[in-house]
């Protein structure tokens, strides 16, 4: 008995479920046509382009990324270099014992040259125009000897690296004379 009720529940489930699938549109009940070749082709096409790009883009961030930390790195021993430029300088004004000079000298040459093989150079800034993107002034000194904007000490070194700035070098720019000045030297 029990199996007959079964029987007659599956049965008006099948008769509920086919007017079900006759509402259904085709376009939904029909699988999906296959793509062409020619589809797949460009398709294939698009997703290697777009790897290649996110290589590309991955490999130059990693660049990037490694550059910025030896940017960081450099920039780090910029002060030692300029620490063993003030004990020559020191050194050379006490007379102090030569030898120990020339092994000061060689290191500080050694560590230049070893920032120079990594692309740190130096900014050339002494009488040169003053340029804020690598110069810093620190002092504006009144002079006639030098045209107005001309850097004329440099205090302290600025450095770049791969022409990147690493540390503008801090500078005393020229300042033309006062109207005072330049009215008295008239008058005399």
């Amino acid at each position: 008995m029990v199996h007959e009720e079964d029987q007659e529940v599956q049965a008006r489930g099948e008769e509920q479920a086919a007017p079900a699938l006759e509402a259904v549109p085709e376009e939904v009940a029909a699988p999906p046509a296959e793509p062409d070749r020619e589809e797949l082709k460009r398709l294939l096409q698009r997703v290697q382009a777009d790897f290649a790009n996110y290589r590309k883009r991955s490999e130059e961030e990693h660049r990037e990324n490694e550059q910025q930390s030896n940017a960081r790195l450099l920039s780090r021993l910029l002060p030692v270099l300029d620490e063993f430029e003030l004990a020559i300088d020191h050194a050379q004004q006490a007379s102090a014992d030569e030898s120990w000079l020339d092994g000061v000298r060689l290191i500080h040459r050694k560590l230049s040259s070893l920032l120079e093989s990594e692309g740190v150079a130096r900014i050339e800034a002494l009488g040169r125009e003053f340029d804020p993107f690598e110069h810093e002034a620190v002092v504006y000194q009144e002079t006639d000897e030098e045209q107005e904007g001309t850097v004329i000490d440099v205090l302290q070194g600025g450095y770049k690296l791969h022409g990147r700035v690493l540390r503008p070098a801090r500078v005393i720019v020229a300042k033309g004379a006062s109207s005072e000045g330049k009215e008295e030297k008239r008058d005399a």
